[in-house]
C-alpha cells in the first residue's frame, strides 16, 4: 500500500499572500499619512502605533472572507519590522528610550504577537498585581495589629492612670426631673390641654478618642457612660430652649446617635421635638 503524499493546496497559499499583502499595503498607506501629515507627540510618530494595528485588522478582516479563518496578523509583524527599522534606525537613529517609546514598542508588540502579549499582560502581569494586592494587605493588616497592640498595651508602672468615669442613673433621673419639664415621646396628648410652640432641636459633640491610660476591656464602658452624660446634656438644652419660649415639655421626641469626622473621632447626639405648653387643667 503506497503511502499518498499530501497535497500542496497553492491556491490555499496564493489567497494566504494575498491577504497578508492586502494587510501590509494598507498599514504602508497608514503610515504614509502619519508621515505625510506629521501626527506626532515629541518627535515620536503615532503611526508606529497605528500602521502596525490598521494591517493586522485589515489582514484578518479579508482573511476571514476569502479564507474563512484568521491565519495570523502576519503583516502586522511586517510594518512592526519597517516602521522600527525606518523611524528608529534609518531615520532618528538617536532617538532615546523615554515612556512613549516603551508604550509604543508594547503597543506594537501586541500588535504583532497579539496571543503571547496578551499572556503576559493578562495572565503573568494580572498574577504579579494579585499578589502584590494580598501582600499590601497583608501589610496593612499585620500593621493595625501592631498599632493595635501598642496602643493598648497595659500602661507602665508610675504612668497615671485616668479613673473610668461612672454614670449615676439616680442623679441622672434626680437632674432632669428638676428640670420641671415633661419628655414625651407620643405624639398625643390626649385630653390634656396644651399649645403648640413648633419644633426644636439641640445637639451635643462628644469625643470619642481612644484613650492609653486605660486598659482595652474598660474603653467601652467610657464610651457608653459618656454617651449617656452627652444624652442628658442634650435634653436638658433642648428643656431650656423651649422654657425660654414659654414652654414646659416636648412632644414626639427624637434621640439620635452619630459619628462625625474624619476619623469618626466625635459622636454626635441630636434631640428633636414639638415643644409645647401643657395648661394645668383638662380639656
Amino acid at each position: 500500500m503506497k503511502n499518498e503524499e499530501k497535497k500542496v493546496d497553492f491556491k490555499k497559499i496564493g489567497k494566504a499572500f494575498l491577504c497578508i499583502g492586502f494587510g501590509t499595503g494598507i498599514g504602508l498607506i497608514v503610515y504614509g499619512i502619519f508621515l505625510y501629515f506629521r501626527i506626532a507627540i515629541f518627535g515620536w510618530n503615532l503611526g508606529l502605533i497605528f500602521a502596525p494595528l490598521a494591517a493586522g485588522y485589515a489582514e484578518t478582516m479579508i482573511e476571514n472572507r476569502i479564507i474563512g479563518k484568521n491565519l495570523g496578523a502576519t503583516s502586522a509583524f511586517i510594518l512592526f519590522i519597517y516602521t522600527t527599522f525606518y523611524s528608529f534606525i534609518l531615520k532618528n537613529p538617536t532617538l532615546g528610550m523615554n515612556i512613549i517609546t516603551a508604550g509604543s514598542i508594547i503597543v506594537i508588540l501586541q500588535a504583532a504577537f497579539p496571543t503571547l502579549v496578551n499572556y503576559l499582560l493578562l495572565v503573568v502581569l494580572g498574577a504579579l498585581a494579585s499578589n502584590l494586592a494580598w501582600a499590601i494587605r497583608k501589610l496593612i493588616k499585620f500593621l493595625k495589629k501592631v498599632k493595635y497592640n501598642i496602643r493598648w498595651e497595659t500602661p507602665q508602672e508610675g504612668m497615671p492612670i485616668e479613673p473610668i468615669p461612672q454614670f449615676n442613673e439616680v442623679d441622672s433621673n434626680d437632674k432632669l426631673n428638676s428640670l420641671n419639664f415633661f419628655f414625651l415621646t407620643s405624639t398625643d396628648m390626649k385630653d390634656r390641654s396644651h399649645d403648640l410652640l413648633g419644633m426644636y432641636q439641640s445637639e451635643i459633640v462628644i469625643e470619642n478618642k481612644d484613650e492609653i491610660s486605660i486598659k482595652r476591656e474598660q474603653i467601652e464602658e467610657k464610651r457608653l457612660v459618656c454617651i449617656k452624660n452627652g444624652k442628658d446634656d442634650c435634653l436638658i438644652k433642648l428643656a431650656n430652649k423651649i422654657k425660654a419660649d414659654g414652654g414646659n415639655g416636648v412632644l414626639d421626641l427624637d434621640i439620635k446617635y452619630g459619628l462625625i469626622g474624619l476619623g469618626s473621632d466625635n459622636i454626635h447626639i441630636t434631640a428633636t421635638g414639638m415643644g409645647i405648653n401643657i395648661h394645668s387643667e383638662k380639656r
